[in-house]
């Protein structure tokens, strides 16, 4: 195990762990009868520490790291364990997420019809948890043409990614392009929650991009779902 992503059961590193699950195949044991704090050692080859300290961060940190990989049946199994504090503990990092933006551009190209050239970027928002990685992804995908004193055509289309456990798309809420005489502006907004057996938190993501004649953009807004 490294130093960037804890977890207690510190005498075996992760990714052999991992390993160990993959070429072993090794079910689930039967959860009939089985409760309580530390039930998971009856699951038999994950290695998951469900009874940590929703207190320490470096705790809840692990089991997201000891489930991440796993089967969403096997994370459900392992999430029915937990006591409301711990996911509530959960949901309070996925709340807090860093958000991290990149941007990438397309090549551009001119239109063999006219004097207009596209341009395509894409803006995207990770939600970012230390000691784990990325969460959610919520990606601005702008396209529109322009000549240096005109533009045409703006549009946007949504991309997203959930690479964390329990991290659920709830649907989007805002797809608007406002058109002005030099530049336009596209809003995109989403909903995601964290949702695990009867703790929903979440919130709505959004990036505001301003597109302009002469091909430059800016993001002019963006907000994290948090709650």
């Amino acid at each position: 195990m490294t130093g960037k992503r804890p977890n207690r059961q510190s005498e075996q590193p992760k990714s052999s762990r991992r390993s160990a699950l993959k070429v072993g195949g090794v079910a689930l044991a039967s959860l009939a009868g089985i409760g309580g704090a530390g039930a998971s050692s009856a699951l038999a080859g994950d290695d998951v520490d469900t009874d940590f300290d929703p207190d320490t961060r470096d705790e809840v940190v692990g089991f997201l790291n000891d489930v991440d990989g796993l089967s969403e049946q096997k994370q459900n199994r392992y999430a029915k364990e937990l006591s409301k504090a711990q996911k509530e503990a959960i949901a309070d990092l996925y709340m807090n997420a860093n958000v991290e933006i990149t941007m990438h551009s397309e090549p551009r190209d001119l239109q063999a019809t006219n004097s207009y050239t596209t341009a395509t970027e894409a803006i995207e928002a990770k939600g970012k948890v230390a000691g784990f990685g990325t969460v959610y992804v919520h990606k601005q995908v702008l396209s529109w043409d322009y000549n240096g004193d005109d533009y045409k055509d703006p549009s946007q289309d949504l991309e997203y990614s959930l690479p964390g456990p329990y991290a659920t798309f709830q649907g989007k809420t805002e797809d608007d392009i406002d058109e002005n005489s030099s530049s336009f502006v596209g809003s995109l907004s989403a909903e995601y929650a964290f949702k695990l057996f009867g703790i929903e938190r979440g919130g709505e993501a959004t990036i505001v991009t301003e597109g302009k004649e002469n091909g430059d953009y800016e993001v002019i807004e963006k907000d994290a779902p948090t709650s």
